[in-house]
This record gives structure tokens, C-alpha cells and sequence, in this order.
């Protein structure tokens, strides 16, 4: 009998822990579950500017990983 073949990306979503609730966007969310330096830096940014940077940062780092897909 064969196991449920779970696609990479909810298995990468499955095996990070959850995202802080200040996460919302789709790239944040994406850094959170691909990046363990990225998570570790949201895990303890508690400025609201610290945040906003790291949510950029993941902006820019979805888009150059779709380029390079590209």
C-alpha cells in the first residue's frame, strides 16, 4: 500500500512551525516555511519596522526565486 503523496510545498508548510499571525502575505508565509535564517529573524522581531523589513525582504526573495525558476 502506497502513502498519500503530499506536493513540496505543503510538505514544506507541514514540517515548519507555525508562522506568527503578523505573517499575512503569500511571500511571507513562503519565507517562513523555505528559509530557516528568515524564520529565525521573524521569530524574534518584535518592532513593527523590524517586521515590515523582514516581510520586504521576502517580497524580493520570492520574486528572485521565480526569476531563477524562470
Amino acid at each position: 500500500m502506497r502513502g498519500t503523496v503530499i506536493p513540496m510545498g505543503d510538505r514544506l508548510r507541514l514540517e515548519a512551525p507555525k508562522a506568527p499571525r503578523w505573517i499575512t502575505t503569500e511571500a511571507g508565509q513562503w519565507a517562513w516555511a523555505v528559509d530557516v535564517e528568515w524564520r529565525h529573524s521573524a521569530s524574534q522581531a518584535m518592532d513593527v519596522s523590524d517586521r515590515r523589513r523582514l516581510l520586504e525582504e521576502a517580497e524580493l526573495m520570492r520574486r528572485e526565486g521565480v526569476m531563477a525558476l524562470a
